[in-house]
């Protein structure tokens, strides 16, 4: 059985090409301070957002709340963040945008459930769940 760890990721090169088309003009910073200004509102709109992340959600919290733009504890789990996310914070919120869209276009947006592929087994099934954004933080 495939741990978190055996998951396939995407390429920091394959992530870089991306990103240096999306940044229009503007520094690294100041795309990943747009995206996660975004992504604050969203989560405030409706608190399951967070799902379509799935295992880059501790990665994208984690920057919310470096960025004061997250508003509770931020409990954030420490296993998945150090397996999802990438050196630089425009490549994980490169790789966290492009498995949103993933599922958005799988139809699985809202979904807590996730299939991530792994090499030569089964996918490795992924649960997303977290507390703080299931309760009521209003």
């Amino acid at each position: 059985m495939a741990s978190l760890d055996q998951t396939q990721k995407p390429t920091t090169d394959y992530l870089s090409a991306i990103r240096d088309g999306a940044l229009a003009g503007r520094t690294e910073s100041q795309f990943v301070s747009d995206y996660l200004k975004g992504i604050a509102k969203c989560i405030d709109d409706r608190h399951d957002y967070y799902r379509s992340y799935g295992p880059y959600w501790p990665a994208i919290k984690s920057l919310l709340i470096e960025n004061d733009l997250y508003d509770a504890t931020g409990e954030v789990d420490e296993d998945v963040l150090s397996t999802y996310c990438y050196d630089e914070d425009s490549l994980t919120v490169v790789a966290a945008s492009l498995y949103q869209n993933m599922r958005l276009e799988d139809g699985l947006f809202y979904s807590a459930y996730h299939q991530l592929p792994v090499t030569d087994d089964e996918a490795y099934e992924y649960y997303s769940y977290d507390l703080e954004q299931e309760s009521d933080r209003s």
